[in-house]
């Protein structure tokens, strides 16, 4: 009996719903776009406050798309590193600071890592909406961890008890 291949059938509604994978893709397009724009505005003296919590905000949102296997709280960090980075260089050429840009661009960066903690925040909420909130205790416990310093191992965390 001869075996056959059976037919990719395709809905045709599902035929231009993109992937997750085409979402990350072009997100980390838009990165490189978004942060070229922001940087070449920046050394031209060009970009107004606006246009800098345009580009927080865009970035901010984007980076986290383009990165979905990293935490966000380190990526919008490295946002608001990129766009201290970009305001230096728009300083070296100017000669002044425009703090209030520069604070208005890293406030929207603020407003997207506030927007990221939200659902931890609902999910606890639901959990004990009673509970006090702050660090958790399992948290900031230290682990052991032995790393090879020149060859010797060397204790990178001691546990808290032996701290104090």
């Amino acid at each position: 009996m001869k075996h056959r291949k059976p037919k990719r059938r395709f809905h045709r509604k599902s035929l231009g719903r993109p992937t997750a994978g085409t979402i990350v893709r072009i997100a980390q397009i838009a990165l490189l776009a978004i942060g070229g724009w922001a940087l070449s505005g920046y050394s031209s003296g060009s970009i107004t406050e606006e246009q800098a919590a345009r580009a927080a905000l865009a970035l901010g949102m984007v980076v986290l798309v383009a990165a979905p296997g990293h935490r966000g709280v380190p990526l919008l960090g490295a946002v608001a590193i990129w766009l201290t980075s970009c305001e230096f260089l728009a300083a070296s050429r100017t000669g002044e600071f425009a703090l209030w840009r520069w604070a208005v661009a890293l406030a929207t960066l603020a407003l997207v890592m506030i927007l990221t903690r939200l659902p931890e925040f609902r999910a606890g909420a639901r959990a004990n909406p009673w509970r006090r909130l702050g660090p958790d205790i399992r948290a900031c416990q230290a682990t052991l961890a032995k790393g090879t310093l020149e060859g010797r191992g060397r204790w990178l965390a001691a546990p808290s008890s032996v701290v104090r």
